[in-house]
């Protein structure tokens, strides 16, 4: 490794596939017919710990690139899984960067006060208003409707956030 350049992965490599050219292959012994032969070669390598703390901690190094753009990658799909009635709940998810003891990682959530309730599903339920003597008016069609309660059949969950979850680390492990 040439002096004054201790970090210089791409002058390194360089250097080696000139070393390799050179020598008409990858050097070494010669290993079975129809191979290449393989070469291994130790390298000293020192890694200071700022260095490594950069990479390994925060949002600008190596893994806190990675994990923004798979968070990204994350939350564009689920604000296409997400059902759309107005809008607000796919405009509230979002990602954002957290640093705890010392690890970098990402916070992906929906927003909203309902966020919860349209990702983990509902069981029926009774709605009241919230004034006491009052009644909840809403359109059915065309027709105006007044009434002192309802009884809610309850929600299917549409689980946005962990079915984007699953196929990302299903295939990281998997490889």
């Amino acid at each position: 490794m040439p002096r004054g350049l201790p970090d210089s992965f791409l002058l390194t490599g360089a250097l080696r596939l000139k070393r390799r050219l050179s020598r008409g292959g990858a050097g070494g012994p010669p290993g079975p017919p129809g191979k290449p032969p393989i070469g291994y070669k130790l390298v000293n390598l020192k890694l200071f710990k700022p260095v490594i703390d950069f990479e390994l901690r925060t949002p600008f190094g190596t893994v806190g690139r990675y994990i923004h753009k798979v968070a990204n990658r994350i939350t564009q799909r689920a604000r296409l899984q997400v059902g759309v009635k107005t809008g607000r709940l796919r405009a509230s998810i979002r990602f954002r960067h957290i640093r705890r003891a010392g690890e970098t990682a990402v916070k992906i959530g929906g927003y909203t006060h309902y966020a919860r309730m349209h990702h983990e599903g509902t069981r029926p339920h009774i709605i009241t208003p919230n004034k006491t003597g009052g009644n909840l008016v809403f359109m059915k069609g065309s027709r105006i409707i007044r009434t002192p309660l309802v009884n809610h059949p309850g929600t299917k969950p549409n689980r946005y956030l962990t079915d984007q979850l699953r196929p990302r680390i299903a295939r990281r492990v998997l490889r």
